[in-house]
């Protein structure tokens, strides 16, 4: 065998090796919700070769995880957060409440319109262990849930959000507050988003783009990163990034 035939050999064998590598692989835009697997005879990936079982660490060919997308109606559960604040700017005196956890179930599908993909689904926050730090005297409901909401992926091109919206009417949730001058019952209205950090992580936070009002005028947000697991697997949630 000349050298010729050989060096076009070894060329052929690595354009079929790439050409089987990619049959299965689909394109996937920004708004996706995926996890990261080995997978199974026939399915569908959206990226490339990785080596961990997050989807971390890129690889040739010989990696055996990839990214897919959820199954229908996913349900998934919060694992790790940050510390958890709620600001609430009253005029004159400011405050903020801290939660130990948030938890709630949620339940997510990908979905594709035309050329372009997305989410949604619906579920709940629930925020646990929660007291006033500022003002002081301040004490609040130690369970802060939302109604019903409606979950939906949003795609700027640059970012990705995930918008939480009232399934019905214009409530988000409640809270109250007792033993201070701003005391009382009050209503969230309006809508949250979170966003993307990185493929594992998004956040709540005052660039995030919630648009949340309690006695219609009183800006209040969620300030806190999270990761999601699937309720079943407890793979990590991965989203696609621009």
């Amino acid at each position: 065998m000349t050298l010729h035939r050989s060096l076009w050999g070894v060329i052929a064998l690595a354009l079929l090796a790439v050409a089987f590598s990619s049959v299965n692989v689909v394109s996937a835009a920004a708004s996706t919700t995926e996890e990261c697997k080995i997978p199974e005879e026939g399915e569908k990936f959206t990226s490339g070769h990785f080596l961990d079982e997050n989807c971390e660490k890129k690889s040739g060919a010989e990696g055996k995880y990839h990214t897919t997308l959820v199954k229908e109606t996913s349900i998934l559960e919060t694992t790790k957060t940050s510390p958890i604040w709620w600001y609430i700017e009253f005029p004159g005196t400011p405050a903020e409440i801290a939660c130990e956890e948030v938890g709630g179930k949620k339940t997510v599908s990908d979905f594709e319109e035309g050329e372009k993909h997305f989410f949604k689904g619906e579920g709940i926050l629930k925020f646990t262990g929660c007291t006033v730090t500022e003002p002081s005297k301040c004490s609040v409901s130690s369970t802060i849930e939302t109604t019903n909401l409606s979950i939906a992926s949003e795609d700027l091109g640059e970012v990705q959000r995930t918008l939480y919206t009232p399934k019905v009417g214009t409530k988000v949730g409640a809270f109250t507050i007792s033993g201070c001058a701003v005391e009382g019952t009050y209503t969230i209205e309006g809508s949250l988003r979170s966003q993307t950090v990185n493929i594992h992580t998004e956040e709540f936070g005052p660039k995030s783009g919630s648009e949340l009002f309690i006695s219609k005028s009183i800006r209040l947000y969620p300030e806190y990163w999270f990761h999601e697991v699937t309720a079943g697997t407890k793979k990590l949630i991965t989203r696609e990034l621009p």
